[in-house]
C-alpha cells in the first residue's frame, strides 16, 4: 500500500475539500449526508456505494471525495475508487502521480494486487484506488466477474467503499456497476443538468434495479427555488462546487 509523501495531501486548488479552515456551512453539508446516510442505512446495509451524476460537470467527484473524509472522520475505514475509466480525475484533484499507481484496472488486470495499488492519505485519512490506465472496455471490465471479485476483496477490508462513477445518463457503467453493490447516489448540480437529463439518468438506474439511496443537489440555491420548478427536495445540500 503506498503512502502520499510525508502523509500529506496535495490538492488540487480547483476545488475545496473538507477541513478545519473549510466554511462551516461546507463542512456541516457533508456531515449531515454522512448523518442521513447513516439513517438510511439503518434499513439496510449501505457499504458499497456507487456515486454517479446525470451528466459531466455535476460535481459528482469532488462530493465523492469530501464524503469520503467525512466518513473518514467519523472513524470508519474509508476506501475511495476512481471507477471512470473513460476520464478519471481522482488522481488529478487528489495529485496522485500516474507512475505511483497502477490503478484499479492494474488490479483487475493482475499486473498488481489491491493492497499494494491503494494509495493511502494519512491527514484526511482515506484510502483512495486510482482509475490507473484507460481500457478500450471500460463497461465490460465493471460488469465483469473480476470486478465483482474484487469488490468482495475490498469488503474485507474497508467499512465504507464509495466508487465515483461517470454520468449515468452518458455511459452505461453507473448502471452496470451498481449490480455489485448497495446503494447509488446521484449527484445533480443546480442549472445544470436539465429535468429531462436527470429523469433520463434515473430511469437508466431503474432499468438495472440499481437501488437509489437518493439525490445531492449540488451548488444548490434554497432562495431562488421553489416546489413548482421541478427542483426541490426535502433534503439539499450545497456545497458551492462546479467541478466534476
Amino acid at each position: 500500500m503506498k503512502k502520499q509523501k510525508n502523509g500529506q495531501i496535495k490538492i488540487n486548488r480547483k476545488f475545496q475539500i473538507i477541513s478545519k479552515n473549510a466554511p462551516f456551512q461546507y463542512q456541516e453539508a457533508y456531515k449531515s449526508l454522512r448523518t442521513n446516510l447513516k439513517f438510511v442505512s439503518l434499513n439496510g446495509d449501505y457499504k458499497k456505494i456507487v456515486i454517479t451524476s446525470a451528466i459531466p460537470g455535476d460535481g459528482k467527484s469532488t462530493v465523492a471525495i469530501n464524503l469520503a473524509v467525512s466518513m473518514a472522520e467519523a472513524g470508519s475505514k474509508v476506501l475511495l475508487v476512481d471507477c471512470d475509466l473513460r476520464k478519471p480525475i481522482l488522481h488529478k484533484y487528489l495529485r496522485i502521480s500516474k507512475s505511483s499507481s497502477v490503478g484499479l484496472t492494474g488490479v483487475l488486470s493482475g499486473a498488481a494486487k489491491l493492497e499494494d495499488a491503494i494509495v493511502r492519505f494519512s491527514d484526511i485519512g482515506i484510502h483512495v484506488l486510482t482509475a490507473g490506465a484507460i481500457p478500450p472496455n471500460p463497461a465490460e471490465l465493471m460488469g465483469g466477474p473480476k470486478m465483482q471479485a474484487l469488490i468482495k476483496d475490498m469488503e474485507k477490508m474497508y467499512d465504507i467503499i464509495l466508487f465515483d462513477t461517470p454520468p449515468v445518463s452518458v455511459v452505461t457503467d453507473a448502471a452496470v456497476l451498481s449490480q455489485f453493490t448497495d446503494g447509488t447516489i446521484m449527484v445533480i448540480r443546480q442549472k445544470h443538468a436539465t429535468i429531462e437529463q436527470a429523469q433520463l439518468a434515473k430511469r437508466n438506474l431503474e432499468t438495472v434495479k440499481a437501488n437509489l439511496i437518493g439525490v445531492i443537489m449540488n451548488d444548490f440555491d434554497m432562495k431562488s427555488t421553489n416546489r413548482e420548478s421541478g427542483y426541490y427536495y426535502s433534503y439539499y445540500y450545497d456545497y458551492s462546487s462546479k467541478n466534476e
